[in-house]
């Protein structure tokens, strides 16, 4: 990418549209996207504490007399092609699945070749890279491909040697190791930075005890390490699954909020994704309605949708009930958050429910926009006192937190 680029064959428009760049826009291009990519790999290469310092410099950058504080939210992706849970229905008996034993030649030859393409990958674009002198961004390369051959062995995924998570009392749920490992990193950022930092833990119904251990207390307390419900219906389970009630109810009972992805768009990539309509806001208002104490934010204000009919829904939603949030995480585009900014000043009880957000990092692949940039255009729609209560005043309100 970076050598396309360099050369101007890089594919930024329509190949039917004609765009002339001088050579000091041509070079600020450059400059803005190389920056870009910096940021990219180096949040994918980083340790979760690495990010946190990363957000908070960028913010600074930004809103210099500003404290800031940082809202991560877990996502479980291991059950996205699993068998889905519909509206109503309740988690089958899979006692009568049978295992198969996996041939470790075959996997590690599969395996072999996914790492391989990407080695390749990375080492087209650290030419690129090293061309434009940036050794910085060298030095993440080989990050990366270091981390790359320390998962070369699929041995140890096959004996299913999962990791013992640090949070020994918890325990009773399914551990996966990427689940879990996350999990560790989290709970330690959270005792190592009292108080910059509020993770919300990933919850999806099909994971074998995760309800009861949410229920039982062992991941949100008065000093965390979580302090709220992270769903993500769009991996395959409705809202109003069975088993989800009782997830509303203790939410509800313990005044713990809940951020629910809402946008036709997110992970797996497109509008078109087989469980995207999981993830209407219809489907939550029967929640709404049943637990009026229970705090719940429609992330991203449905976004993605060309007809804005799921963000129409949401701000309804805000007009008709007390406990409904919205936030605007991940508005690369300026159109969209211009179109945000018309909700706002036309709805006043928006005004006292919308937040900021920013989707770090999946907001690099949905636009060319640095994380300074990103700041910078709400700054640009938003007048300060504005930006205050989207950034400061609602979130307090939302999360029932005094930073």
């Amino acid at each position: 990418m970076v050598h396309d680029v360099l050369h101007g064959t890089y594919p930024w428009h329509d190949p039917a549209e004609k765009a002339m760049f001088s050579a000091t826009d041509k070079l600020s291009l450059i400059k803005d996207f190389i920056k870009q990519l910096y940021e990219l790999i180096h949040a994918a290469g980083s340790s979760e504490e690495e990010n946190l310092n990363f957000l908070q410099n960028e913010a600074k950058k930004v809103f210099p007399d500003d404290q800031h504080l940082i809202i991560p939210l877990m996502m479980d992706i291991f059950y996205m092609l699993a068998y889905p849970l519909n509206e109503n229905q309740d988690l089958p008996n899979l006692t009568s699945l049978k295992a198969v034993r996996v041939d470790e030649k075959e996997y590690q030859a599969y395996w072999n070749d996914i790492l391989d393409d990407f080695k390749q990958y990375l080492h087209s674009k650290d030419t690129a890279l090293k061309a434009s002198r940036n050794n910085i961004l060298g030095k993440k390369t080989n990050q990366v491909l270091q981390i790359i051959e320390q998962e070369r062995s699929v041995s140890e995924t096959l004996r299913q040697k999962t990791q013992v998570l640090k949070l020994t009392a918890i325990g009773g749920f399914y551990e996966t190791e990427g689940y879990c490992y996350h999990m560790n990193n989290l709970t330690d950022l959270v005792n190592n930075r009292k108080g910059e930092l509020y993770p919300f833990v990933a919850i999806d119904p099909r994971r074998k005890g995760i309800i009861d251990t949410l229920l039982g207390g062992k991941f949100i307390g008065a000093d965390g390490p979580f302090y709220g419900v992270k769903l993500y219906p769009r991996m395959g389970f409705h809202p109003l699954s069975k088993p989800m009630d009782a997830v509303y109810k203790y939410c509800s009972d313990n005044k713990i909020p809940i951020i629910f992805h809402c946008g036709m768009g997110g992970f797996p990539p497109s509008t078109t994704w087989k469980y995207a309509e999981f993830g209407n806001p219809l489907n939550f208002e029967p929640v709404v309605q049943k637990y009026q104490n229970l705090k719940i934010d429609f992330a991203h204000l449905g976004s993605s949708d060309d007809t804005y009919a799921w963000a129409k829904t949401i701000i309804r939603m805000v007009n008709e009930y007390d406990n409904v949030y919205s936030d605007l995480s991940c508005y690369t585009d300026i159109d969209d958050l211009k179109r945000a900014k018309g909700y706002w000043n036309y709805h006043p009880k928006l005004k006292t429910r919308l937040m900021f957000g920013t989707d770090f990092d999946v907001m690099y692949f949905t636009g060319k926009i640095t994380m300074q940039d990103y700041y910078k255009n709400f700054q640009s729609i938003f007048d300060p006192n504005e930006l205050k209560i989207l950034m400061h005043d609602n979130p307090k309100n939302f999360m029932g937190i005094t930073p």
